[in-house]
Order: structure tokens, then C-alpha cells, then sequence
């Protein structure tokens, strides 16, 4: 049974604006680095983010009736095997990532339920600790994540909807109220926005080292992330199909604007010297005490009473947890689903057995589904059992999937001249830029930048003394990429021994 969703231009324009914008990457900004993070995102959204989107957005423009993503992108101009690597890349690292969210998914949880974060905390359940707990619940959240994509996409639309609308609440009250503490308090807006301006301090007399500059610049890259999960659901936008390259545009600017009118107005409502003196503050609860701090301030100018205003601070609070849950939920349905869908739907017939094909009544690939929900669930069993050899493994993968996921994105570029070159010849009026020059521009700036992100990563733990790290880093993406290549050769061996018969 084939289901279409259908989404209305705004609606579609607050799904993936909501997706790619990280509330979380905004208040660390304005955490570390205050106004002086204004360059790096400037930068970061100039050569990397806007130009990416619009290789997305062609990409997406011409694939739009295809489910292979990623793959169908890159097979038909560099070729079947660097296209199915960068595709098995793009899942392992996405894999991994699904581990590590389904473990963080209690800790918004426990905020929204208790106010606080008690996964840092002992279990008073006898017998039960509390990584046992967590990862007790953890694979029942796996079940219900399992049980909830089966039923099909229509669900997990609807998940990204309710999503968008909780973070765009939740953006226009810290906006908002930032906003109105500027106006009720404004003869702390120069001081907040000087203190922000100062950003890190470093022992360094000369201002910031290479290092410090670089993590930074390489945040501020990370932090425009989710394109490409996104624009995998094109083939799923019914009626907006045609628009959606536009649409992706239009929301690649707001996801912008919402960064930089963020870190703007947190920075001239909160004052960032007192919030680096509390010791209890750290990137993992950062948000919350914003949150909280901002309910604080607002209540304290809105006059009202201690009791109340710390009413108004726990509403808050327990707001952000509730629209970081939601968030999460919606992103663990959404990864759950379409990187194994790129990955075994997307690739030719032969790649896999038939049955990891198969679908159910909702048109869902439930075996290959099953499968993936197996492995995640042993591999957050083995951790939460405390097994250092799991947990050891569960380490090196994340730091090997690092690179994973930026090297996919690189050859996405890279493919770009070839596909603009095909398109002009083929259909000059389908595309958004319309020269050979414009795409080869293009193209190297979102390269220069993915490359850059990949030499700082593998150059900052050398840079410590931690050569196992970097080839840690440096292993992972080879590992991968042979494991890929092996299977690979056995498909086309396996399709040669079919076609001989």
C-alpha cells in the first residue's frame, strides 16, 4: 500500500527548518564563544551551509520521484561503489548516533518529570543501577520506536510536525523573552553585550590559539547539520515536490536567522560572566538553565513575587525538556527509518535477499527494521551491563564514525560539477544556478570546509599527545570502507553467478 503525505509549503518550511536548527548548538554558541561567534557562523553559513543547501536542493529538485537519496545522487556521476560506500558510511555513523540518543532521551525525561537530571544520580531501585535502568528503558524505547515506523511514514510525519511546532514555541519564547528583557532592562544591554563580545578567555595574550579558532569554526559547521536526512523525504512531499528545492532555500536562511537572533538577544538578556561563575553549569544542562534563568529575569521584571517567579523559571524548564523530548522522538523515528531506507530500498535489487526488501501493509521494510532494532538493543544492553569490552568497542565506533558522516557530504560535493554539467545540457531551466563556474565554486567551498572539519579532527588529538585517538579517527572511515567495498564485490559476484545460471 502506497502512502503519500501531503504538506502544505509552510508547513514543510517549518519541518525542515525546525530539523536542521540544534537549539542546543545555539546556546552553547552564545555559552562559549558570545558575539564573537557571530564570524564563525557568518562564515560557516556563507561557505559551507548556503552552498551545500543548494547542491541539496538540485539534487533533491532532480531525484525528487527517487527513494535511493544519497546513493541514486552519487551512482550516477562517480560511480555504484563509491556511491554504495558513501551510503554504508552515512548509515554507521547514523547507526551509531540512534545508540547514543536512545540513551540521552531519559535525561529531558527525568527533567520534564522531577524537575532534574537523575540519570547522573544512584538508583534506589534495589537490584537495579542506574546504567541497568537506563538501559532497561532504553530498549523499550527501541520497541516503541520499532512499533511506531512500522506503522508507517504517515506517523512519522506527523512526529516531525508536532516537533517543529513545540521548537518553534520554544525558539520565539527565548526569543521573545530575551527581547523583552532588552526592552524592560535596558540599562544592562550594553554591559550583557560587552561581556558577551569578550567570549573565551584564553592565557594566551594574543587573544584565541589556532586551536580554540578552529574548534570553533568546525562547531559552527556541525551545527548546520540534518540537510541531508531531510532531503531524503522529498519523494514523500506529494504535492510540494516541485517546490521543495525552493522551499529547502527559503529554510536553509531561517535556520540562519534563527542562530544569529538567538545568540543576538541571549546575549544582550543574560549576563554570560554570571552564568560562567555557577560551577553547576555545564554544555550537558546548559539549555535548562538558560531556560531557567530566563524565567527568573522575566519574572523579577514582570514584578512578580519569589515563589512565582521561581513557578515561571520550573515552567520554563520543564518546557525546553518537554520540546527536547519531542524532538528527540521525532529524530530517532526519522533516522530509524530513512538511512535503512536509503541504504536497502535505494541500492539496485541484487544488493540484498529479497526478504530485507520486504515490506509490510504500511509499505515499511519491517525485516530490515527488526534487524536494526536487534543489533541497537544489544549494543545499549552490552553497554548498560557495564562490559568494558562493549563499552570500549561502543567508544571506538563513535570516534570512527566521526569522519564517517562528513566524508559522504564531501563526495556529495564533489559529484556537484558532473551533475550540473549533465543538467545544463540536459534541462537548463530545472536548475538554480546556471553556469559550469557557479557549480565548481560551489562545490570547492563546501569542500575546502569538509576538508578542513576532517584535518582539525584528525589534528587536534595529535596536537594533545593522543595519537590513538586520531587513528582511532582515521581507522573507522577505512574500516568502513573496506567492509563496504567486500560487500560490495560480493553483490556483483552474486548477480554474475545469477545471470551465468
Amino acid at each position: 500500500m502506497k502512502t503519500t503525505t501531503t504538506f502544505s509549503p509552510k508547513r514543510l518550511v517549518m519541518i525542515i527548518t525546525m530539523t536542521v536548527f540544534s537549539f542546543s548548538s545555539m546556546t552553547t554558541a552564545f555559552f562559549l564563544m558570545g558575539i564573537k561567534a557571530f564570524p564563525y557562523f557568518v562564515g560557516a553559513a556563507l561557505f559551507y551551509f548556503i552552498p551545500y543547501a543548494i547542491i541539496i536542493a538540485e539534487f533533491t529538485g532532480v531525484y525528487k520521484n527517487h527513494i535511493g537519496g544519497l546513493y541514486q545522487w552519487l551512482a550516477g556521476h562517480l560511480s555504484e561503489k563509491i556511491a554504495f560506500i558513501a551510503a554504508f558510511l552515512w548509515y554507521c555513523s547514523y547507526f551509531i548516533w540512534m545508540i547514543s540518543l536512545f540513551m540521552k532521551i531519559w535525561i529531558p525525561s527525568s527533567i520534564l518529570l522531577f524537575g532534574e537530571d537523575l540519570t547522573k544520580k544512584s538508583s534506589s531501585i534495589p537490584y537495579l543501577s542506574t546504567s541497568i535502568l537506563i538501559g532497561i528503558l532504553s530498549i523499550l524505547a527501541v520497541i516503541v520506536t520499532l512499533f511506531f515506523v512500522s506503522r508507517g511514514f504517515k506517523g512519522i510525519a506527523s512526529s516531525l510536525y508536532l516537533s517543529g511546532i513545540m521548537m518553534t514555541i520554544l525558539i520565539s519564547a527565548s526569543l521573545g523573552g530575551n527581547l523583552f528583557l532588552w526592552i524592560t532592562n535596558r540599562s544592562d544591554i550594553l554591559p550583557n553585550l560587552a561581556t558577551s563580545f569578550k567570549g573565551i578567555q584564553t592565557d594566551s595574550s594574543s587573544g584565541q590559539t589556532l586551536i580554540e579558532q578552529l574548534s570553533f569554526l568546525i562547531f559552527a559547521i556541525t551545527a548546520f547539520g540534518g540537510l541531508d536526512t531531510i532531503a531524503s523525504l522529498v519523494d514523500k512531499t506529494g504535492k510540494q515536490k516541485k517546490q521543495f528545492p525552493r522551499l529547502l532555500i527559503y529554510s536553509s536562511f531561517l535556520v540562519v536567522l534563527c542562530y544569529f537572533l538567538g545568540i543576538l538577544l541571549w546575549s544582550g538578556g543574560i549576563d554570560l560572566n554570571s552564568l560562567k561563575a555557577n560551577n553547576t553549569v555545564h554544555l550537558g544542562n546548559l539549555m535548562y538553565e538558560l531556560m531557567e534563568k530566563l524565567g527568573h529575569a522575566l519574572g523579577h521584571a514582570l514584578s512578580f513575587s519569589s515563589p512565582h517567579s521561581q513557578i515561571l523559571a520550573q515552567l520554563f524548564t520543564r518546557f525546553t525538556a518537554l520540546t527536547l523530548l519531542l524532538s528527540y522522538i521525532s529524530l530517532l523515528s526519522t533516522i530509524f527509518y530513512l538511512p535503512i531506507r536509503t541504504l536497502v530500498e535505494g541500492t539496485p535489487k541484487h544488493y540484498w535477499h529479497p526478504r530485507l526488501k520486504q515490506k509490510n501493509k504500511h509499505d515499511m521494510p519491517i525485516y530490515a527494521l527488526l534487524i536494526q532494532g536487534g543489533l541497537i538493543s544489544l549494543f545499549i544492553l552490552g553497554i548498560s551491563l557495564g562490559s568494558q569490552y562493549v563499552v570500549l568497542l561502543y567508544n571506538q565506533l563513535t570516534l570512527m564514525t566521526n569522519l564517517s558522516r562528513a566524508i559522504p557530504y564531501l563526495l556529495v560535493a564533489l559529484a556537484y560539477p558532473a551533475f550540473k554539467k549533465k543538467q545544463l545540457t540536459d534541462n537548463p531551466t530545472a536548475v538554480l544556478t546556471q553556469s559550469n563556474i557557479n557549480a565548481t565554486f560551489i562545490s570547492s567551498s563546501v569542500i575546502v570546509c569538509i576538508a578542513l572539519a576532517i584535518g582539525f579532527q584528525l589534528y587536534q588529538p595529535l596536537s594533545q599527545g593522543n595519537l590513538r585517538q586520531s587513528l582511532t579517527l582515521l581507522i573507522g572511515p577505512l574500516l568502513f570502507t573496506l567492509i563496504a567495498s567486500l560487500l560490495y564485490q560480493r553483490f556483483h559476484r552474486r548477480k554474475e553467478i545469477t545471470q551465468n545460471s
